[in-house]
């Protein structure tokens, strides 16, 4: 019998000039990789999210435009943004419903900005406005090599990627203040956030403010997830059964 990979819900952006929608193929080559059957969730209504929701087996949360400010209580600041609102109210009700399901989650750069709002946290809405300039968050070289380094506190992620790595940036937003269900698991040196993780242990929700996708070679990140996603898509007897063998042995 064919063993069915884990079905992986990507987001994507909005394409206005085509009435359509795009993804980065680097999302699509990472999640196959890895072992998962990727998927694409296009912005629609919102009475589809549970059919979609119950079509996956995981949520990735990819990159994209800014955030409106509205949805993190804030007025906008004289900064030059680009927004999806049609997009933005779509994730935050998809989010929510994906965590309410306990859903894994892999955030990805505007994706972990999503996911902090969404569980009632904020953004800055430009670094460079916020006096936050330290370091080139906006890198000009290639988005398959690093551009700055950051320090990985948490231990399941240090353990996967290092506790010092070299990561890629393009980004002008990055978390404010952390929501209530998360823990920081990453920091640049400028004291940005640059990775988080669900305080609840018994969840696997993950978001990193780099582009794992893109730098070679493709990051462990990716087959971490799609095995929680695995595990997610078990029936709870397989998953019982499992931990007593791991127990008795």
């Amino acid at each position: 019998m064919k063993t069915m990979r884990p079905r992986i819900g990507m987001t994507v952006t909005q394409f206005p000039e085509y009435d359509g929608f795009k993804l980065r193929r680097d999302y699509v080559r990472a999640i196959e990789m890895a072992g998962g059957l990727p998927l694409l969730i296009p912005v629609c209504g919102e009475e589809l999210i549970e059919d979609y929701l119950d079509s996956i087996d995981g949520l990735l949360l990819t990159g994209g435009d800014d955030f409106l400010p509205e949805l993190f209580g804030e007025l906008p600041e004289p900064v030059e943004c680009e927004f999806e609102p049609e997009r933005d109210h779509f994730e935050m009700a998809l989010i929510r419903a994906a965590w309410e399901r306990k859903m894994p989650i892999l955030a990805i750069c505007r994706g972990i900005q999503g996911l902090n709002i969404a569980l009632d946290g904020s953004i800055y809405q430009d670094l460079a406005y916020a006096g936050l300039d330290r370091i080139e968050h906006r890198q000009r070289e290639d988005m398959k090599l690093g551009s700055h380094p950051i320090h990985i506190s948490d231990d399941h992620l240090s353990e996967l990627l290092g506790a010092d790595i070299v990561v890629n940036s393009s980004h002008h937003q990055a978390i404010k203040r952390l929501s209530p269900e998360f823990a920081t698991a990453a920091v640049a040196p400028d004291g940005i956030i640059e990775a988080i993780v669900a305080k609840d242990k018994s969840r696997y929700a993950v978001g990193v403010q780099w582009h794992p996708e893109t730098l070679l070679p493709v990051s462990g990140i990716f087959s971490d997830f799609v095995a929680a996603a695995a595990k997610a898509a078990l029936p709870e007897e397989e998953i019982t059964e499992g931990e007593e063998t791991d127990a008795d042995e």
